[in-house]
């Protein structure tokens, strides 16, 4: 990645990325890096049950905190979180705090899927042995979609929790826009705005018209800035969202997906 100036983002579990911090450290200085570790929570009792052979969350958190004492850019992606063990607002809250703490730059969160077959048998067989009194609910929750989502209704509820939780301590629930924008051409840094803006406002449980506007630019060959005058004739594109399109032309960003970003 050094050798074709390209950025690299890393998202591990393992500890042992400590190991190429030179090289991260180079692509960083000459273009951009970034360090991310997964987590179903920052306990270490229950990492152990659900994510064996994998370093505990502690030892990750201090890899994430080495990483950021190098001037690395660091985030946390807190899922899947695991439904009725882990998606408890508290260890929610527990580790958004950590992440605050060691002053991560963002913390994305997402629900758990369990497709029928191998995945979900050996799940359950560990979710039996360990909290069997949940087996119910889970039978409550997921009940055999095709790609192994839970109920709309649950993942309405823990996005709402996070999002309360994110605000709190104002930490960003995507990757700050600052930490790639150099990095994309103008459409694709307006089509990553609109699609965070839609994530946000979706995540407080609103409609949103952007992940569509977004889409449709997707589909354009020529360069927005030079049809800044036909925006709205582009499906999905409104007063509002050309409005936003024309401020991040103008300015590198968006004034909303600021406001949005960090709460």
């Amino acid at each position: 990645m050094y050798e074709y100036n390209l950025p690299v983002h890393m998202l591990t579990k393992s500890t042992l990325i400590e190991r190429d911090i030179d090289i991260l450290k180079n692509i960083n200085e000459q273009n951009r890096a970034i360090v991310s570790f997964s987590f179903s929570s920052v306990n270490d009792k229950i990492s152990s049950i659900f994510e064996p052979g994998v370093p505990p969350p502690s030892e990750r958190l201090k890899t994430l905190a080495f990483f950021k004492s190098e001037g690395i850019p660091c985030g946390m992606f807190l899922l899947p979180v695991i439904p009725f063990i882990t998606d408890k607002p508290e260890l929610v809250e527990e580790a958004v705090r950590k992440a605050s703490e060691d002053g991560l730059d963002f913390v994305i969160f997402g629900g758990m899927t369990l497709k029928e077959g191998k995945q979900k048998d050996y799940f359950f067989n560990v979710l039996k042995e360990h909290y069997p009194d949940l087996v119910k609910e889970y039978q409550k929750i997921y009940t055999g979609d095709e790609w192994g989502q839970a109920s709309g209704e649950y993942y309405d509820s823990i996005n709402l929790t996070f999002n309360r939780i994110a605000k709190k301590y104002k930490m960003p629930k995507r990757i700050p826009y600052a930490l790639f924008k150099d990095t994309l051409s103008e459409n694709d840094l307006v089509i990553v705005i609109l699609e965070h803006i839609d994530y946000f406002l979706k995540l407080e449980g609103r409609r949103s018209p952007y992940g569509y506007a977004a889409y449709s630019i997707s589909k354009l060959k020529e360069p927005l800035s030079s049809m800044k005058g036909e925006l709205r004739k582009l499906k999905g594109i409104g007063r509002t969202t050309e409005g936003i399109i024309l401020e991040i032309l103008e300015t590198g960003t968006s004034s909303y997906y600021e406001k949005l970003l960090r709460g």
